[in-house]
């Protein structure tokens, strides 16, 4: 049993009758559509009102920085100007108190020191060792008081050029 295709004779439809869809498919002829690139006009549009965003937001934080740096300028003229006035009553008063340094004493050279050249040496087992204002030598003189004793550096003793 083999399956006969059916033939047509006529070419005459008018006989034919289609039912109708009840679907709206791919058999509807598409329309031209108005909104070829729509989306990317909404893209674009959205960029562009972000960026004026930024840039409106951006124009407000400097305008407060610039309010905010203002306001800390004025304080800061404000405190410095307190601080000068307090250093100058200061200065007034110490000026009236306070008395220029007397020539500094020069105290003999201690045993076992020597002045060569404004260098101050201090005798060792068998050398000499040089003593700076670091050193921080004192001597004491014998049978004297602590009120005697004395540090020893080369300005102390007078060796210096």
């Amino acid at each position: 049993m083999e399956r006969e295709e059916p033939k047509l004779t006529s070419t005459d439809l008018t006989d034919v009758e289609f039912q109708r869809r009840s679907y709206r498919g791919p058999s509807r002829p598409e329309r031209p559509s108005n909104s070829d690139g729509f989306a990317w006009k909404i893209g674009v549009s959205v960029g562009i009102a972000v960026l004026a965003a930024l840039l409106i937001f951006n124009a407000y934080e400097r305008h407060q920085a610039r309010k905010d740096a203002e306001k800390a300028m004025l304080v800061f003229k404000n405190e410095m100007a307190a601080a000068e006035r307090e250093s100058a009553q200061a200065l007034a008063a110490l000026g009236r108190k306070y008395t220029a340094p007397a020539a500094p004493i020069i105290k003999p050279i201690p045993p076992g020191f020597r002045c060569t050249n404004g260098i101050l040496l201090m005798r060792e087992a068998n050398g000499w060792t040089q003593i700076t204002a670091r050193s921080r030598q004192i001597y004491c003189p014998h049978g004297g008081t602590v009120d005697d004793c004395y540090p020893v550096s080369p300005r102390s003793v007078g060796c210096t050029l």
